[in-house]
């Protein structure tokens, strides 16, 4: 892997930290590593339908609330906390774009350095003890030649609000093509191996990487100073076309036996014309 410049945000809000992702894609040159940590949120993957994955119900818009948000990349539902470190690798490549093992490899050799026995399992995820401790995922932009890896850590998770946020309380009678999350047992590394706080753990944790990747050098950075970013969470991260009307198109069967097509989070179709162009979830 060729020379990575380590970043670390220093904001906690999810939709900003998507964006700033989206924003090192497009309109940097450099080969990063970038880091963050989030407030809780729930995130599902681009090709995911929210409504078969998470609990609507524990999802708010105030300051202090959940937050839902749609990533660029696939993969499954994923909960972040201030006790989950996010890494995103964002390089450029010409060739090999989807090469998992080559990102993830890193990170569990830093681990395995810190005292962390783990395992690379066959969907590219990190096991400690059979459960999963990070979760992998990547986006390819081929025309611009770059490429986004980027996974969870858990090191000190509320794993009670994470196992009852990402499933939902009511099954919905759904029939999509969307992308449904493969569910493993979690576990804290904390429980394996006390390096200390998260910020204990995550300074440990670079200075393993630096010994195992080349790396230029470490900067902070503020993505709500850039006003590319500003304008992504405005006009894509916080938007509900994006977060609910990308939902790829699924049919909704009600306990009436009506079924209904949905569209881009709206009924494209059903029985009775007057929900013709209704939001899904104001037919529920």
């Amino acid at each position: 892997m060729k020379e990575v410049k380590i970043y670390i945000s220093d904001s906690q809000n999810i939709f900003s930290n998507l964006a700033l992702e989206e924003y090192l894609v497009t309109q940097n040159k450099e080969d990063i590593l970038l880091f963050y940590i989030n407030q809780d949120a729930v995130v599902i993957g681009k090709h995911q339908n929210p409504w078969r994955e998470v609990d609507l119900n524990q999802i708010g818009d105030g300051i202090n609330d959940r937050k839902l948000a749609r990533r660029l990349s696939g993969g499954g539902t994923v909960f972040h906390d201030v006790g989950n470190i996010n890494f995103s690798f964002i390089r450029n490549k010409e060739e090999d774009f989807v090469n998992f093992r080559e990102h993830i490899e890193p990170i569990s050799k830093a681990l395995n350095c810190l005292g962390i026995e783990n395992q690379i399992s066959p969907r590219n995820d990190i096991f400690v003890n059979d459960h999963k401790v990070s979760g992998n995922a990547e986006h390819v932009n081929s025309k611009l030649g770059r490429i986004l890896h980027h996974g969870t850590l858990l090191y000190d998770s509320d794993l009670i609000r994470l196992n009852g946020s990402i499933r939902p309380k009511t099954s919905l009678n759904i029939k999509t093509h969307a992308v449904d999350s493969v569910r493993s047992p979690v576990l804290n590394m904390r429980t394996v191996k006390n390096l200390g706080t998260t910020s204990d753990f995550f300074q440990l944790l670079i200075v393993e990487l630096k010994n195992t990747l080349d790396t230029v050098s470490i900067g902070g950075i503020t993505p709500e100073q850039i006003d590319a970013v500003n304008t992504l969470v405005k006009e894509k991260y916080i938007s509900k076309e994006w977060t609910f009307g990308h939902t790829p198109a699924f049919t909704y069967t009600n306990d009436s036996g009506d079924e209904f097509k949905i569209r881009k989070g709206k009924v494209e179709s059903s029985s009775t014309e007057k929900h013709i162009g209704l939001l899904f979830e104001e037919i529920l």
